[in-house]
């Protein structure tokens, strides 16, 4: 599921950029995936061992607010059993209204737990030590978003969008609070600063290539103004811009995803809008910035990532199903989407999952599957905000552009789920 997510933290940057001068939607947070998140797929494939067995995680709603919960994970990345309770978060986060959790990746190596959540006051990063069972906020002392993790089997360093010092414990360098893009170490809470040459506010999206050799990254200075997308080398030397959006219609660039074998990079343009929910485009580039092409509409604004088939042949997508209905730009529970695939050597696409086979109001969480012939996906209504969702787990058998869809479900419906993770 999630993220980071883009549009969201487009917002959040928006907010900022106002304060300083320059310038839950259950839904849409619950269920990101890393945000967008661009490595979701890779993730999912890995059989992490920790404990003893391979686990999908959840936050789940309980009278004393948010529980991290996990359960067995099947063969085709679905829970075995119920989610069952492993810690709490604490402060009672999770009984206000306003309290989210946008998104939840498990590390490479598998034994951290990445948790980016909201609240009134802003937004941070709990961090979840598997082994010792131990949530703790990573880094401490600063709000900021969580974006991705770093690839590589033994991997537990993420990137980070730092946005606020919380105190004066607060990480600071020489000259004062002057963040870029964060790397952040997991285990010991250690951090190093890339310099992207203007302020952290500004960062839209950074998602690192399999490979680890380089991070593809997009920002944007203010709504109406569009965005820059820059490549760089992983420690932030040789920073080469490819290219900008002018200000108007889908001209935010995020939600990047690399495909398996580094050479191209799907990502959505997202409407420079202060509507939230408007409809996406997604494009393929090389890893230049050339090749420019139009694949698909997707759903925009709600932080569904983008899922490479393991071939680097396919991409699977949120479809928005509802485009016509207005009610949608604006509120998260009124979306109604599908899953679809793309074949970015034709450029055909098609559904593979929709309310036709589910019954349910929304499909997302595509992970492939079965060596890239099938997707396994949570279908669900609309999330209630006080008890959480219901949502699902289906698999659909992929096929072609002239296949019939075949969707079979694989699980009952999951209780009081407020997040799902990757």
């Amino acid at each position: 599921m999630r993220q980071a997510y883009c549009k969201q933290r487009y917002f959040m940057l928006l907010t900022v950029l106002t304060l300083v001068g320059f310038s839950v939607l259950f839904v849409r947070q619950g269920m990101m995936t890393g945000g967008a998140n661009a490595k979701s797929n890779q993730l999912a494939q890995l059989q992490t061992q920790v404990d003893g067995g391979s686990y999908l995680y959840y936050a789940v709603k309980q009278a004393s607010g948010y529980v991290l919960a996990r359960a067995a994970k099947g063969s085709d990345g679905q829970p075995l059993g119920t989610p069952l309770p492993i810690a709490q978060f604490d402060n009672s986060f999770g009984q206000s209204g306003s309290d989210a959790i946008l998104s939840m990746q498990l590390s490479p190596d598998g034994y951290y737990l990445a948790i980016d959540g909201s609240s009134d006051y802003g937004e941070l990063v709990w961090i979840f030590t598997i082994q010792q069972r131990q949530l703790t906020l990573t880094p401490a002392n600063v709000m900021g978003n969580f974006l991705h993790w770093l690839p590589g089997v033994t991997s537990h360093t993420f990137l980070y969008r730092p946005m606020f010092p919380l105190g004066p414990n607060a990480p600071q360098d020489s000259t004062g609070w002057n963040p870029g893009l964060w790397v952040v170490d997991a285990e010991t809470g250690a951090i190093s600063n890339i310099d992207i040459t203007m302020p952290s506010a500004f960062l839209v999206d950074a998602v690192p290539s399999p490979d680890d050799a380089r991070i593809v990254y997009s920002t944007s200075k203010g709504l109406g103004l569009g965005s820059d997308v820059w490549m760089m080398n992983r420690d932030g030397s040789n920073t080469t811009h490819l290219f900008a959006l002018p200000g108007g219609a889908r001209s935010i660039a995020g939600m990047f995803a690399w495909s398996p074998d580094s050479t191209s990079i799907a990502y959505e343009r997202l409407s420079d809008s202060p509507t939230p929910f408007l409809p996406a485009g997604l494009w393929l580039m090389n890893t230049s910035g050339m090749q420019q092409r139009y694949l698909a509409d997707a759903d925009g604004g709600h932080g569904f990532a983008l899922t490479w088939s393991p071939d680097s042949r396919r991409i699977a997508y949120v479809l928005r199903t509802n485009v016509g209905d207005r009610s949608a730009n604006f509120s998260a529970q009124s979306l109604q989407s599908a899953i679809a695939v793309v074949d970015t050597s034709t450029g055909q696409s098609w559904t593979v999952a929709s309310q036709v086979q589910t019954g349910l109001q929304m499909s997302s969480n595509a992970v492939w599957t079965s060596g890239g012939k099938k997707l396994t996906f949570t279908a669900y209504n609309s999330f209630n905000l006080a008890l959480g969702g219901t949502p699902r787990y289906w698999s659909a058998q992929v096929g072609d552009q002239l296949s019939q869809p075949s969707v079979i479900p694989l699980t009952p419906s999951l209780l009081s789920i407020v997040a799902i993770g990757s």
